[in-house]
């Protein structure tokens, strides 16, 4: 398993990733169609977040989007990649590049995910915790403090 920055040429796979795990995931309400989240992944979404994937014998099994700014929008697995370490490989990736902390927002229902990111040290938000969103179901706040917490 290799990781790097992502390329023009991943976007459509990192598109497909996400179209493929809205589409799998029951709770998760579609509220913007494929070609919507497709449009999305356009060449300057690597100018302006830094985008790592990780890849083995040449797939990309997953992919974490991060801004300048240590705020991660998201991290995406293809099914058959998770619980084998390909998400840690990824947000240890964007923990080195961003040493003073991160953050992120997880759906409340995504209890797999929640277990992960507490396992690797974020911590809940309570105060920026979101009950309003678009697909109805609530997002927390987590953030990871850094190495010098």
């Amino acid at each position: 398993m290799s990781l790097r920055y992502a390329t023009v040429a991943d976007l459509p796979v990192c598109a497909a990733i996400i179209n493929d795990y809205i589409d799998a995931t029951e709770w998760l309400p579609r509220t913007i169609d494929h070609a919507a989240v497709e449009a999305l992944f356009v060449p300057a979404l690597l100018e302006t977040r830094t985008l790592f994937v990780a890849a083995e014998d040449g797939e990309i099994l997953g992919y974490l989007s991060m801004s300048n700014d240590g705020f991660v929008p998201a991290l995406y697995l293809r099914p058959d990649a998770r619980g084998k370490g390909v998400g840690k490989m990824l947000l240890d990736a964007a923990k080195a590049a961003h040493p003073e902390g991160l953050e992120l927002t997880v759906f409340e229902r995504n209890t797999q995910a929640l277990r992960f990111y507490e396992r690797e040290g974020f911590q809940e938000d309570f105060t920026r915790r979101d009950t309003a969103t678009e697909e109805g179901i609530p997002t927390l706040w987590m953030r990871w403090p850094g190495e010098a917490a």
